[in-house]
């Protein structure tokens, strides 16, 4: 069985949670969150946007584990956090794949680790097909949301350019990386989506835009959006209120450059 992932590229905060919904709530589509939070839902320290604690209180992850003890695995197995990318099983987490895909009887899979470094290992599990795709934001919206999480404008900053410059100059063994601008997303989520389903070789459905609240997920990691049951998109321009004039001057000065290399990928390529 080969393994289709459509992999989301990016920062913390930059709408990776909102895509994976939309995404998700494709027919053919499963949107499990991050595979890095494997181990801290089997640990307790993550929960399944169902509200489960643990696989044993979910109906949907444990059909991934009894899919994986029938290959001989568990999910305790799938050491697959970003502290432990030197110490992968690249053959269970292809087993930890092809169960999701049976126990959700979707073709393909939506992984928002977020990590260049984390894409790199998937890239070397046997039959697997990588689908990158880079969200980004404007970054005065970046570091707003940063920002009321405490977050320093300088740190910022700093990762916004150098996450940028690192994923502008992937080379994937498969398919190029799609960019993708948070902002367009929300403007025009139809026109967006249906450059990633064509990439990941399905079609664009309705029910993505208009019912991916209605959508059932179990979803694990991500932001408090992964259970909200509306369907509204609604555009985060908060940053023009919560940044002073100088932090949002000092944003464009810092990452204008970098941002608009990443709109111009975006925009060319759509």
């Amino acid at each position: 069985m080969s393994i289709r992932i459509l992999y989301l590229l990016g920062l913390g905060h930059s709408g990776t949670t909102l895509l994976g919904r939309l995404l998700g709530a494709h027919s053919r589509v499963v949107a499990t969150g991050g595979t890095k939070n494997i181990p801290l839902f089997v640990s307790g320290r993550k929960t399944c946007s169902c509200g489960a604690t643990s696989p044993q209180e979910c109906t949907f992850w444990s059909r991934v584990e009894g899919s994986l003890n029938e290959r001989g695995r568990a999910l305790a197995d799938i050491q697959s956090g970003y502290d432990n990318q030197r110490r992968m099983d690249h053959g269970a987490l292809g087993d930890y794949f092809r169960s999701v895909l049976e126990a959700s009887g979707a073709d393909v899979i939506v992984d928002t680790s977020r990590r260049r470094t984390y894409f790199t290992q998937l890239e070397q599990i046997p039959d697997v097909e990588l689908v990158p795709v880079h969200l980004f934001k404007d970054p005065r919206a970046q570091f707003s949301s940063d920002k009321r999480k405490g977050g320093s404008l300088a740190a910022t900053a700093w990762t916004y350019g150098m996450r940028s410059r690192r994923v502008r100059g992937m080379r994937p063994k498969g398919k190029e990386v799609l960019h993708v601008a948070y902002e367009d997303l929300c403007r025009d989520p139809e026109a967006q989506l249906s450059r990633i389903m064509q990439a990941a070789g399905l079609e664009f459905e309705q029910a993505q835009v208009t019912a991916f609240g209605e959508n059932e997920n179990h979803i694990l990691g991500g932001n408090r959006q992964r259970r909200d049951k509306s369907s509204v998109i609604r555009l985060d321009e908060t940053w023009r209120t919560r940044l002073t004039p100088t932090e949002a001057r000092l944003m464009l000065l810092l990452n204008g450059r970098s941002h608009r290399r990443n709109l111009a990928l975006a925009r060319s390529s759509g």
